[in-house]
């Protein structure tokens, strides 16, 4: 009886010991990174506050990084000093900081915002209070936070060219926000026209003279650079540019970047749009972390459009499978133009996921106009010749061989 004793009493003082040991780690981390706060108040250079900030930020994220302490108070905690630090942001920074800040709480609340009971699964009562008590500041934190942000951002041009379309149909929550960016979307399409239709025309080109490319290298098969000649000679003879297809691809590229920064400057106002099944009675039913791209959470049903919304993130991938598998133009790649049409849409929604709605609905509106004029273009009929018939591959005679005979010509 007494070594059952001194047994227990040995268990009770190792936990005893580990439970401090435990708790310790993010005391001190937490001490240290109060101390770094201190000095960064106290000091006058820029360059030395920057950098005890900077000390502190790596202290509080060693706690939120530390597996013992994910889901537990002590990383919930660590988050919220972290946005606040952020939060008192210099004149030079500040709409950087305060942006960083306002995701900070709002990755705080996506990871920790849970009933009381859900939290006491995995918790005891007292700190199952602590993070309830922790997200329901991060929550009017965040607020305060983000109204100083959309003040800021309501200065630039970009904020201003959207805040305008949003206000042409009165900034209604259920309409004038979502109609806002297909209204953009639609204007940016109509400008782009002429070089999509060059894209388009150029892909047709290069399905018309596939099976004479296919022809080269079947005669010319293992010579590398003789299929690479004859295929060019082909493109000069039918006037095709190869590269004529990315020249749209690199135009738009800077256009959406800009329409990013466009819709991040105005997502604080984003939260009050809803659009169809986002912002309705299903919404923030059920979310998932996002590991890559601007992080938080994709919802199944968003509940606004600054919020990343999953049917949209499938629409968008069934409407990029389509418009890749519609640009196919080498039927001697088709398996590869295949795995393309698969792993392509896949990337991107796995990029694109935890970007907010407003952003998808502008990439999706744009998809679906692309691709019906894209079917359109590549499906209209060829134009007829003299004799009244469009010329078919069939009665076209071999392409290389013209060409021989043209500068065997030129030589005599």
């Amino acid at each position: 009886m007494r070594l059952l004793k001194i047994s227990l009493a040995l268990i009770l003082i190792s936990l005893s010991a580990a439970t401090a040991s435990f708790a310790s780690k993010a005391d001190t981390l937490f001490a240290k990174a109060d101390k770094a706060l201190a000095a960064a108040e106290k000091s006058t250079r820029t360059a030395e506050k920057n950098d005890n900030y900077k000390d502190a930020i790596d202290y509080l994220y060693k706690i939120v990084n530390d597996k013992k302490y994910v889901g537990m108070p002590e990383a919930a905690k660590a988050l919220y000093e972290i946005a606040t630090i952020h939060a008192t942001a210099d004149e030079r920074t500040k709409t950087y900081k305060l942006n960083t800040s306002s995701e900070t709480f709002k990755k705080l609340i996506y990871l920790y915002d849970q009933p009381k009971s859900a939290l006491m699964e995995n918790m005891e009562e007292p700190e199952a209070n602590e993070i309830v008590k922790i997200v329901a500041d991060a929550k009017k934190k965040r607020l305060e936070v983000a109204g100083k942000l959309d003040k800021e951002n309501s200065n630039g041009i970009l904020y201003k060219i959207i805040d305008f379309f949003v206000g042409l149909t009165g900034y209604r929550p259920a309409f004038s926000y979502w109609f806002a960016v297909v209204l953009i979307t639609v204007i940016i399409k109509i400008l782009i026209t002429p070089l999509t239709k060059a894209q388009f025309k150029s892909m047709k080109e290069m399905q018309k003279i596939a099976p004479l490319v296919k022809q080269i290298q079947e005669k010319y098969k293992g010579d590398q650079r003789a299929i690479g000649e004859k295929t060019m000679d082909l493109y000069k003879e039918h006037g095709v540019n190869p590269f004529a297809s990315c020249l749209p691809l690199l135009i738009q590229m800077p256009i959406l970047m800009l329409l990013f920064y466009m819709i991040n400057a105005y997502k604080f106002q984003f939260e009050k749009g809803t659009f169809l099944w986002i912002g309705s009675a299903l919404s923030h039913w059920q979310g998932w972390v996002v590991p890559i791209g601007p992080g938080g959470k994709v919802w199944l049903t968003a509940g606004s459009l600054a919020d990343a919304d999953l049917i949209l993130v499938v629409l968008y991938l069934l409407s990029m499978y389509i418009s890749t598998r519609m640009s196919a133009v080498d039927p001697t790649q088709a398996e590869q133009q295949k795995m393309m049409a698969i792993m392509m849409p896949l990337m991107f929604a796995f990029i694109f996921a935890g970007y907010p709605s407003a952003f998808l609905l502008y990439w999706l509106v744009l998809n679906i106009l692309q691709t019906v004029q894209q079917y359109f273009i590549m499906r209209a009929p060829e134009p007829e010749t003299a004799g009244g018939q469009a010329p078919s591959e069939e009665s076209q005679p071999d392409s290389t061989d013209r060409a021989s005979r043209s500068r065997r010509r030129r030589r005599r």
